[in-house]
């Protein structure tokens, strides 16, 4: 056995290497399988349990300890197998049936002993291993002589003995697996049966998805033989790793092979050599007439022709509508799509941004073929066409994306955005500007982000001050008086403001922009000021605000001198009904509707319980609901119902903590019973 390394342990039971950390977590996973192997083992051949040897620390300390331990547990592991009842040859007990599958009957026994000088060998020795003495290593220079031993001339460091010739080694029948023709992948003899007509499924599959251009005929399975009739393994191997390389497809820009599901992701990184990656570099640089040259090579160089594979077509094709990129099958399903939600887009837009519609360009060669690089492109020019630019900074956006922006664009070209932007681009400036003069002749004011020529494409509304388009507002703000009303009345009386009213023109023609602007000014009264701060909020947004702030130290409430300092009372927040079944909240409106629903509910989950944990009907608490001032008291009949509901919780035996009947079971799988004291 040859002396393994010092850092590793070997097992008694399997015989192999270990850390020395490892072992004693694997020794007893080892030995409760091998009990389990040798329960399944005929009672003929059940052995003994292995024992671990045990070594005496060596006086010197030479550190030879381990190495002994470790040839003890060597051998301890060698008299676990079994020897074969046909060749004597030892086998683990797994791999035992295994041999004798193709062991002959009839052979002599080989058994081979240990014998030493002046020990007569026993018949009931096991066979052992061999010590040489002053061995010989064979080189590679003198191993060239022994060719009779075929297959051992080309290891080094062999060991032989010096009086003794090697004995004749015994040929192979063959190599241990067989490679598959279609994939390349070494399997069994076995095995090969199996796989090769799954094999030759998938690659029909893989290869029917393939562009035409990149298609492959269907591989043959090779047969080679031998000059004696029989089939020479070694010889099929090479021509089926032959077959399987030939299947492999070449990329264009690199030249090297790939399968064809891996060749996409790999052009995806692709630089190629000397040129650009892909068609551009390969196949579109030939021509119709002959192979492709790779743009780079230098001038007189000849090149390996390669099997010219090029793909007619890229791995993806550009949507013309929204320039977004689709697999060459999936662009037929997306385009009808993509174009029914253009239109629907388009119609929702002011007549002024609607557009024409967009058209599939065709782009054919030569040859008369589709040419999908250039189509691409005029598919990406058509889909940025589509695009909308915005009036104040003449960026181009998507329909739904130009609204967005323009919430937060504040514009790069003064009053003349627009114009610079569109129309502007022929005049070379800025419309209705003249040499010498500026924007600063302009009153500036919060909301003049346009031009006055033509006005802005959106309405601010009076009462909340948000924009909407011109077919928009008549819909928007009577919904908007309404929910006005209803948050006015809701407010303190203190904090109520009069109606707003819509503001008046007085009979003189205003520009859209200065209706804005007084809409604007309108919707900015209706907001009520912060007693702490003075800074102005929605009726909403104030309590809010209230929580966090403060009064200053030794100041009073700025601009609110004229009013009382006593603090402003708290919103009252509207009352809700608690349900006495489930515990929630209702409003007073919709606990009638929850209730019937509810019961119903808890009928059947009740249903479902064993007969132990089910509970009996709950009823609605009797709560006298009108008190001495004549009004209802939602206190009483809120807390009331809450008890109800808690009754209805199940109780958990390890821990006492009470759950509705669909979670306790979800608890109690973590619930773990407490250990009692002591």
């Amino acid at each position: 056995m040859p002396v393994p390394a010092k850092k590793t342990v070997v097992c008694y039971i399997c015989g192999r290497e270990f850390g020395s950390q490892s072992v004693s977590i694997h020794e007893p996973q080892c030995l409760k399988k091998w009990r389990a192997e040798n329960d399944r083992l005929p009672k003929g051949q059940r052995r003994k349990t292995p024992v671990k040897p045990e070594i005496l620390p060596s006086i010197a300390g030479d550190g030879s300890d381990k190495e002994r331990f470790n040839e003890a547990a060597w051998q301890s592991a060698q008299s676990q197998l079994l020897p074969c009842p046909n060749c004597g040859r030892t086998f683990a007990p797994d791999r035992l049936s295994v041999h004798q599958r193709s062991c002959k009957t009839g052979k002599q026994v080989q058994t081979l002993k240990k014998v030493t000088i002046g020990e007569t060998p026993s018949s009931n020795d096991r066979p052992r291993t061999t010590t040489v003495s002053n061995p010989k290593i064979v080189t590679q220079e003198n191993s060239n002589k022994d060719q009779a031993r075929p297959g051992m001339g080309d290891k080094e460091g062999t060991f032989t003995s010096p009086n003794k010739s090697p004995p004749k080694a015994k040929v192979p029948a063959g190599p241990s697996f067989v490679l598959c023709y279609i994939c390349g992948q070494k399997f069994g003899s076995k095995s090969i049966s199996i796989h090769e007509p799954q094999c030759l499924e998938k690659w029909k599959i893989e290869n029917a998805k393939l562009p035409k251009g990149q298609r492959r005929k269907e591989p043959v399975k090779p047969t080679v033989v031998s000059s004696s009739g029989r089939y020479d393994v070694d010889a099929m191997n090479e021509a089926a790793w032959q077959s399987a390389q030939s299947q492999l497809i070449p990329c264009d820009g690199c030249g090297r092979t790939f399968a064809p599901d891996r060749l996409a992701v790999h052009q995806r990184s692709c630089k190629g050599t000397g040129g650009p990656k892909g068609k551009g570099a390969s196949a579109a640089a030939a021509g119709p007439t002959g192979p492709a040259r790779t743009q780079g090579t230098p001038p007189g160089s000849t090149t390996k022709p390669k099997k010219e594979a090029a793909p007619a077509k890229p791995n993806f094709v550009l949507c013309y509508i929204c320039g977004r990129k689709y697999g060459s099958a999936s662009i037929a399903v997306h385009e009808p799509q993509c174009l029914e939600k253009w239109k629907i887009e388009n119609d929702s837009l002011p007549k002024s941004q609607r557009r024409p519609l967009p058209k599939k360009p065709e782009v054919l060669t030569a040859a008369g073929e589709y040419d999908v690089e250039a189509m691409n492109e005029a598919a990406w020019q058509s889909s940025q066409a589509q695009l909308i630019p915005c009036d104040r900074c003449g960026r181009r956006f998507a329909s739904d994306r130009l609204p967005v922006h323009q919430r937060s664009c504040k514009g790069t070209g003064g009053p003349g955005a627009k114009a610079g932007a569109t129309a502007g681009a022929g005049t070379g400036g800025p419309a209705n500007s003249t040499p010498g003069s500026t924007s600063d002749n302009l009153k500036p004011t919060p909301r003049d982000k346009s031009p006055d020529k033509g006005g802005p494409k959106t309405v601010v509304c009076y009462i909340c001050g948000r924009e909407f388009g011109s077919k928009s507002i008549s819909i928007h703000e009577p919904q908007c008086l309404e929910k006005w009303k209803n948050e006015n009345n809701k407010l303190p009386k203190e904090r109520r403001r009069p109606l707003p009213k819509k503001p008046e023109t007085g009979g003189q023609p205003l520009t859209r922009e200065q209706m804005n602007e007084a809409a604007w000014e309108n919707a900015k009264n209706q907001l009520i000021p912060c007693e702490n701060c003075g800074r102005r909020f929605a009726p909403d947004r104030l309590d809010v605000h209230l929580r966090v702030c403060k009064p200053k130290p030794g100041q009073g409430p700025p601009k609110m001198e004229e009013k009382s300092q006593a603090p402003a009372p708290a919103m009252r927040r509207p009352p809700t009904m608690v349900c006495y079944i489930c515990g929630r909240e209702f409003g007073s409106k919709s606990i009638s509707i929850h209730e019937p629903q509810c019961l119903e509910k808890w009928k059947i989950e009740n249903s479902k319980l064993p007969k132990e944990q089910r509970r009996p009907e709950p009823k609605k608490p009797e709560v006298r609901t009108i008190g001495a001032k004549g009004s209802y008291d939602v206190d009483a009949m809120n807390e009331a119902a809450y008890e109800s509901a808690k009754a209805q919780l199940l109780k958990c035996e390890n821990c006492g903590r009470t759950f509705a009947p669909d979670r306790l079971p979800v608890h109690q799988r973590s619930c773990r019973p407490k250990p009692p004291k002591e």
